[in-house]
């Protein structure tokens, strides 16, 4: 599953400080999987901060701990208002595709 958020930082500078400590602490937080950040070429104040974990639970679990807080929080309270968490439907990787049952489906 994986988490993207938006944001339009005042200092980009800053925000990637805030980001690149978010992203050492989450690296230990068990179902971490990676952290990416990326800028639109079409609209360069934009940037968007990807994070891959292996369930939503552990994501909602890191992403909202207490102890984690001081450290996700400079990053987080700029995403905007919208969906960030996404599940993992289909995924094409090392020439192979593999489809993946939603946990939505499960009762």
């Amino acid at each position: 599953m994986f988490v993207i958020t938006s944001h339009v930082p005042a200092n980009q500078q800053e925000f990637m400080a805030h980001t690149k400590k978010m992203s050492e602490i989450l690296s230990q937080e068990p179902g971490f999987i990676e952290l990416l950040v990326g800028r639109s070429p079409d609209k360069p104040d934009t940037l968007l901060v990807v994070q891959k974990w292996d369930s939503i639970g552990n994501a909602r679990r890191a992403i909202n701990s207490g102890k984690n807080r001081m450290d996700v929080w400079p990053v987080m309270s700029s995403a905007k208002d919208e969906p960030t968490m996404f599940e993992t439907l289909f995924e094409f990787k090392d020439g192979f595709g593999t489809d993946f049952e939603s946990v939505l489906n499960q009762n």
